[in-house]
């Protein structure tokens, strides 16, 4: 006889999941209304003289001075948000695909960029943050990334830079380091 399956017998619960932990699941109607409130905020907002770099300057740290207001933790999208950019605007005028922002105030966005960073670093090292969004968040907004670049460059031919007495002398380091196997057939057999 087969049990019949009920919604709320199956529904998976996040709370407190060592992966997802407590937090991002699900929102009080007041936590609600403040990411409201400050969307509303931020859209109503008069535009930002993209020029002037004290006024971009000043712009962020408003973006943050009210985001400690409202209890809401800054990020990247929000600060670009108050500026009047996308993601898409800042990543092309600090990789020279526009002329859009000037380099002061690039420069200005830039640091505004790494004070994020440092205070998603501060979240993740004291615990407070999902390590899976830690490591989103570095490799979307902090430029880290997990793997390793190797840089080869061919020297010129012609150059000789070392005499025939060195290179013998390093093949002999080599052969000296290359690990012998002195196993037995009687040892793999084991």
């Amino acid at each position: 006889m087969s049990e019949e399956l009920t919604p709320t017998k199956h529904k998976r619960n996040y709370r407190n999941s060592p992966v997802i932990g407590d937090t991002g699941v699900s929102a009080s109607p007041a936590e609600v209304s403040v990411m409201t409130q400050y969307a509303r905020e931020i859209f109503e907002s008069k535009q930002v003289d993209l020029d002037d770099p004290e006024a971009v300057k000043s712009t962020i740290i408003a973006y943050f001075n009210r985001c400690e207001e409202l209890g809401l933790r800054p990020g990247n999208l929000g600060m670009y948000a108050a500026l009047g950019l996308s993601k898409q605007d800042v990543s092309n005028a600090i990789h020279g695909y526009s002329r859009k922002l000037s380099p002061q105030v690039i420069d200005v966005i830039k640091k505004g960029k790494l004070a994020l960073g440092t205070f998603r670093e501060s979240l993740a090292l004291s615990g407070k943050l999902n390590p899976v969004t830690a490591i989103f968040w570095g490799k979307n907004f902090d430029q880290m990334s997990d793997t390793h670049e190797i840089s080869v460059s061919q020297r010129d031919i012609l150059e000789q830079t070392r005499s025939i007495e060195d290179i013998e002398a390093e093949l002999k380091r080599v052969e000296l380091d290359i690990p012998i196997d002195d196993f037995t057939e009687e040892d793999m057999n084991l």
